[in-house]
């Protein structure tokens, strides 16, 4: 599965691989205002988002945390999250995932009806 040089279109905005090697990916999201991902987890890997631009509200089961440019958390394998946009502008994040799978995915919630879905089957 290679995504390099592909713009991945999502409903809440895009994302980008930055780089990647056999045990990391680095990923540019781009969130549109007030858009958010789905709430979900991974199973096998750790995810790290560092908020680039813009603010971010990372939400978990029982809590929220606000993210403001700069800022940055790590998520551990199997910690359901959603990331969404508060700022009024476009958003941006990195995140790492190690170890790079984007088939490791399980959906709670999603705003936009992709429940049982896992990654965008177009690009695996």
């Amino acid at each position: 599965m290679s995504f390099k040089n592909k713009i991945i279109p999502k409903p809440w905005g895009h994302e980008f691989l930055m780089y990647e090697n056999d045990d990391v990916g680095l990923w540019i999201l781009h969130l549109n205002p007030e858009q958010q991902t789905s709430m979900h987890c991974h199973t096998e890997k750790t995810t790290g988002l560092v908020v680039l631009d813009g603010e971010i509200l990372l939400s978990f089961i029982s809590d929220n945390i606000l993210l403001k440019k700069g800022q940055k958390r790590m998520i551990r394998r199997g910690l359901f999250h959603s990331s969404k946009n508060v700022s009024s502008n476009k958003s941006i994040m990195l995140e790492i995932e190690t170890p790079k799978n984007k088939t490791d995915l399980v959906r709670l919630h999603d705003s936009y009806g992709r429940e049982l879905t896992s990654y965008e089957s177009s690009y695996i």
